[in-house]
């Protein structure tokens, strides 16, 4: 018991330490700065920069091909909300027409990692857009009028408090006319599994959609995503679900 409890603890703490020492910065600002870190060390990492670990690459194709399967075409424009330094981004920039992907992540350190991991040739014909977070770059891409907004491996790093911050982020391009695709890890209540990482209540993720005019629906054969898309309007059929 008593080593459950530290295991508890310790998560809260860094953060806590960390808030102490930068006080008024929000959690996305704690971790896009242990992001940025931990893209200059040596340590194999599942998602992130260069040095990724051996069963990355297979990941990242698995997920490319539950994401195509729901009908993204070439000539789709596509936003890739929480993009990272591009695992799964270079799949869809290489699938995609040219000025077809934009990629959006919280900090410019981790959209620059990115761009280095893109080949020359494939940046200057694809031309893909990678822009940080905001409401000045959201409104842009909104402006687009995006087909489809994916977004893998993001909700576990979103604390239950700022899950309304992640869905009003998405409303513009929602709103805008492109279909959700999310992905969360999910059980019967919402818990912290790490300094960083959570797992989310379904419920409270249906609400927080229902808040910004949204609606969140499990997908039968979406690989672990769900559709999000504005309250009202008719769902999409799948590849897969025709």
């Amino acid at each position: 018991m008593t080593w459950w409890l530290i295991q508890r603890a310790i998560p809260r703490a860094q953060f806590a330490l960390w808030s102490l020492r930068n006080p008024g910065r929000s959690f996305r600002e704690f971790y896009a700065n242990s992001v940025a870190r931990s893209l200059n060390n040596a340590k194999k990492h599942s998602s992130l920069g260069s040095n990724l670990k051996p069963d990355s690459t297979k990941r990242a194709q698995q997920t490319f091909d539950k994401l195509i399967a729901q009908g993204i075409l070439p000539n789709d424009t596509v936003v890739d909300y929480g993009c990272g330094t591009l695992r799964i981004g270079k799949l869809f920039i290489e699938f995609l027409d040219a000025d077809r992907y934009v990629g959006m992540d919280i900090d410019e350190r981790i959209l620059d990692a990115g761009r280095s991991q893109l080949p020359p040739a494939l940046f200057d014909s694809k031309r893909p857009s990678l822009e940080v977070i905001s409401i000045d770059s959201l409104s842009r891409v909104a402006a687009l009028n995006p087909k489809w907004v994916f977004s893998q491996g993001v909700l576990q790093h979103v604390p239950p408090l700022e899950l309304d911050e992640y869905f009003k982020n998405l409303f513009p391009l929602i709103h805008a006319g492109a279909t959700g695709l999310i992905k969360a890890r999910i059980d019967s209540r919402a818990r912290r599994l790490s300094t960083m990482s959570w797992v989310h209540e379904l419920g409270q993720l249906e609400a927080a959609a229902v808040r910004h005019d949204m609606k969140l629906d499990r997908l039968q054969s979406g690989g672990g995503f769900m559709r999000l898309r504005a309250a009202g309007t008719i769902a999409p059929v799948s590849r897969s679900e025709a």
